[in-house]
C-alpha cells in the first residue's frame, strides 16, 4: 500500500469505529430495558444501521488496509496484521450470521433473552476488535511513521 494512503484509510476507519461504538452503546441501552414493542422497534432500526456500518467497515479493512499491511516492509507491521487477520478474520462471518439469525421480528419476540445474550456476545467481539486496532495497530503504524 502506498505510504500516502495509509493515513487516509486509518482516519476513515477511526471515524467508522466511533460510529460503530456509538451504535453499540445505543443497542446495549435498549437491551438493558424491559422488553416492549417500542424497544423492539428501536433494536430493529439499530440492527439495520449496524449491519450496514459493520459490513462496510470490515470490507474496507479487508480491501484497503490489511492487504498492504501484510506486505509492508516493516516486519512488526506484517506480523501484527497477520495476527489480527487470523484472530479476527471470522468476525465478519459471525456478525453476518448474527444479523441473519435475528432478522425476523417473530424470532426477536419469541427468543428475546437469547437475542440479548447473543447481542452482548457479538458486541463484545466488535468492541474487542476495535480496541485492538485502536490501541495496538494504529499506534504501531504511527510509531513507524506510516500513519
Amino acid at each position: 500500500m502506498e505510504k500516502k494512503i495509509i493515513p487516509i484509510v486509518s482516519e476513515l476507519l477511526k471515524v467508522q469505529h466511533s460510529e460503530i461504538l456509538r451504535d453499540l452503546i445505543k443497542l446495549r441501552e435498549q437491551l438493558n430495558r424491559p422488553f416492549s414493542l417500542k424497544c423492539l422497534q428501536k433494536v430493529r432500526e439499530l440492527l439495520k444501521v449496524l449491519d450496514q456500518r459493520v459490513l462496510l467497515h470490515l470490507t474496507q479493512e479487508d480491501q484497503l488496509l490489511y492487504p498492504g499491511l501484510l506486505t509492508d516492509r516493516h516486519p512488526e507491521i506484517r506480523k501484527t496484521a497477520s495476527l489480527f487477520t487470523k484472530e479476527m478474520g471470522g468476525l465478519g462471518f459471525e456478525f453476518s450470521e448474527y444479523i441473519h439469525r435475528w432478522q425476523s421480528e417473530q424470532e426477536l419476540i419469541g427468543h428475546w433473552d437469547a437475542f440479548v445474550a447473543d447481542s452482548h456476545k457479538i458486541a463484545d467481539q466488535l468492541l474487542w476488535r476495535i480496541d485492538r486496532e485502536e490501541n495496538e495497530l494504529f499506534p504501531l503504524l504511527e510509531a513507524l511513521d506510516l500513519n
